[in-house]
């Protein structure tokens, strides 16, 4: 069964998510970044050549869900997560593909329904867990802890999958 969702998890420290027609993981990978003047940024090619592979090269049959930027901390990682969000839906708009924009209150008041906002990240993973009981979200076999992004943009691609 071929790729149908790809969620994203926006940023440097975010992740990209694919599923498959059954709501199957097919497969995550941590944002791809490169060393920029400032720290780094989203290496738009890696991406691409990820979502290539993922869905074997039928790019335009997935739905693409992209998190908007927003709640950032400090007024340099808002503008990293909006360059981020920007060189994604750059990549996506230009090949045609198909793509709709959620915000984390969104997909989170779906899928993670009277959590409150501290319990976030615990509670998706529990969720993601549930899901997807096979997938252990570390980033690298060397990992202590979850990768957020990754079980972030796993829960994106759900939620888009089925508002699509």
């Amino acid at each position: 069964m071929g790729c149908v969702s790809i969620g994203v998890d926006n940023g440097v420290s975010g992740a990209l998510a694919a599923l498959d027609g059954e709501g199957g993981l097919v497969g995550w990978l941590p944002m791809p970044v490169v060393v920029a003047r400032k720290g780094s940024e989203i290496d738009v090619v890696a991406v691409w050549d990820w979502i290539k592979e993922v869905t074997g090269g039928d790019v335009r049959v997935p739905i693409y869900t992209i998190e908007e930027p927003g709640g950032s901390k400090s007024a340099r990682a808002g503008a990293s997560m909006a360059g981020s969000f920007h060189a994604i839906r750059a990549i996506l708009a230009v090949k045609g593909c198909r793509m709709q924009r959620v915000t984390p209150q969104a997909w989170q008041k779906k899928l993670l329904p009277g959590c409150k906002s501290g319990d976030t990240k615990a509670r998706a993973y529990e969720l993601a867990r549930r899901m997807w009981p096979g997938e252990r979200w570390l980033a690298t076999e060397r990992c202590k802890k979850a990768h957020d992004g990754g079980v972030d943009a796993a829960l994106i691609a759900h939620y888009g999958w089925g508002m699509a």
